[in-house]
């Protein structure tokens, strides 16, 4: 009898000449020829360099040998898009080639990849800038994959002395997502006998990255120019682009103490899923926590909106999508409708309750609208608009944002407590931060939905487990002060009473 295919896993690495490609392919297949699978490994040559990647394509049956008895898997040549487990690539546009031809999947894929750049040839030939958008690829590549392992492998492995495929391999024992023992690696770098030390050092960047164990930077400054270096080292490697995305969107929101203010609560989080040993999870409550939290920081008052609606790229949106030819006018009109949640944004806490009680005694609070009609092509439009955007001035100091932030300070101490009790709940509890969203009727009915599942089911269930917790104390102090058990009778008997 023969062992389906459909048990086994798949290994894709993609690599540069020089990179050790095959190196790596022969360690990861000692590692999962150790753990007593059966394994096997083929290989596609490409050209010199940076011309094209070699594939070395791994497949086993993760079923110890003596458990099989007589029967055998039938092991495939080539990898089948949506079909590969764990996808290694040691540069960005290799990742985002892997990922376009369906070998990442955000069901099944593990990506490991570099971030950094070796021009390809056709980005080095052409007459202008024919380089790829590193950028576009970052995120092509972090939302095909079901888990994303992505950081700057090359810099690591030149501190190391060594090349990049001690890194990645790694980066893939610490991501556990072969589910093989981290020491059967190590063994399988020591017993090639090339580069040792070396391999080691840089297997262990690799290791610590992935279970988010790399030492922090000393400073707790950043800039636009050091955020990306201090995420990389402060975070775990799936959490990093998202945790540099909502910096940089709290950053372009507000200002640097808002962007840090970021950053520091989602440290927070990230405090309460090491503790919890989020890192078995794939540190998912950090990656929901991290996107969700930038989100509700950045909610769209008419700041935001009049900021970007006044932006040089939108207009050349506008323009593009219009189809609008070089000297010919444009007009533009802006339609506004702020309820009062949205006038509230402008006014200080003392100004808007004072309208919000006189629109609810008038029973205007839920139909009171302001239509407004702005061109923002004329110079006089477009400075109002403008001028409405500066406002981000005052935003820290409106009822608006003094509401969003109660709520927000909510939801992240209900994520925390939950994480405490169960991951799965505190998933549950993060993503309930999406249900407040939109402007005014849809905004409130999203708080309103927000305040009831928390008041009904959240918050009664983590008082809960803490009441039980503290009778659980009480009861063992009692049994504990009297052998007898009368004490513990009459503690349960008040307790139930």
């Amino acid at each position: 009898m023969i062992v389906g295919s459909s048990k086994t896993r798949s290994i894709l690495i993609a690599a540069l000449g020089g990179e050790g490609g095959g190196v790596l392919s022969d360690w990861t297949i000692e590692a999962i020829r150790s753990a007593g699978f059966l394994v096997q490994g083929t290989s596609i040559p490409g050209v010199a360099q940076r011309t094209g990647a070699t594939t070395y394509y791994i497949e086993y049956l993760p079923v110890p040998k003596e458990e099989l008895g007589e029967e055998r898997p039938v092991f495939a040549l080539t990898p089948i898009p949506g079909r590969v487990d764990v996808m290694m690539a040691s540069e960005l546009i290799e990742a985002a080639r892997a990922a376009e031809g369906g070998y990442v999947s955000p069901d099944r894929t593990t990506l490991i990849a570099s971030n950094h750049r070796v021009y390809a040839t056709t980005e080095k030939i052409s007459m202008l800038d024919g380089r790829f958008d590193s950028q576009a690829a970052l995120n092509a590549i972090h939302a095909a994959a079901r888990r994303p392992l992505v950081f700057d492998m090359q810099s690591a492995a030149l501190e190391a002395g060594t090349v990049i495929n001690a890194v990645i391999l790694g980066t893939l024992a610490g991501s556990n997502a072969l589910g093989i023992d981290p020491e059967l690696f190590e063994a399988a770098i020591k017993k090639s006998g090339k580069s040792v030390a070396a391999s080691l050092k840089g297997y262990r960047y690799g290791f610590d990255a992935a279970r988010g164990t790399l030492p922090a930077p000393p400073s707790p400054a950043l800039s636009t120019t050091t955020v990306t270096r201090f995420v990389d080292a402060e975070f775990p490697v799936e959490a990093t682009h998202i945790v540099e995305t909502g910096y940089k969107r709290c950053l372009d929101y507000q200002d640097t103490a808002y962007a840090y203010l970021y950053l520091q609560r989602v440290r927070g989080v990230l405090a309460t899923d090491r503790q919890v040993r989020g890192a078995d999870q794939g540190w998912k409550l950090t990656l929901e926590a991290a996107r969700l939290l930038a989100l509700r920081m950045t909610y769209e008052d008419v700041i935001r909106v009049a900021d970007l609606k006044t932006r040089a790229d939108r207009f050349a949106t506008v323009r593009r999508e219009t189809r609008v030819k070089a000297g010919e006018g444009l007009r533009i009109i802006e339609y506004f409708k702020p309820g009062p949640e949205e006038i509230c944004a402008l006014l200080p806490p003392a100004a808007s309750n004072a309208l919000l009680r006189w629109l609810r005694k008038r029973g205007l609070e839920h139909r009171f609208n302001i239509a407004l009609h702005v061109r923002s092509d004329t110079i006089s439009g477009y400075l109002l608009m403008r001028l409405l955007a500066r406002a981000r001035v005052l935003r820290r100091r409106s009822w608006r944002f003094a509401q969003e932030e109660a709520l927000t300070t909510r939801w992240l101490t209900a994520v925390k407590n939950a994480a405490l009790l169960d991951y799965a709940f505190a998933i549950e509890v993060a993503e309930c931060a999406d249900l407040v969203k939109g402007y005014s009727g849809t905004y409130r009915r999203g708080v309103r939905s927000f305040d009831l599942i928390f008041a009904k089911l959240i918050d009664p269930a983590i008082r809960q487990v803490r009441e039980a917790t503290t009778a659980v104390r009480g009861a063992r102090a009692a049994a504990n002060a009297d052998p007898e058990g009368d004490a513990l009778d009459n503690f349960l008997l008040a307790a139930s009473s």
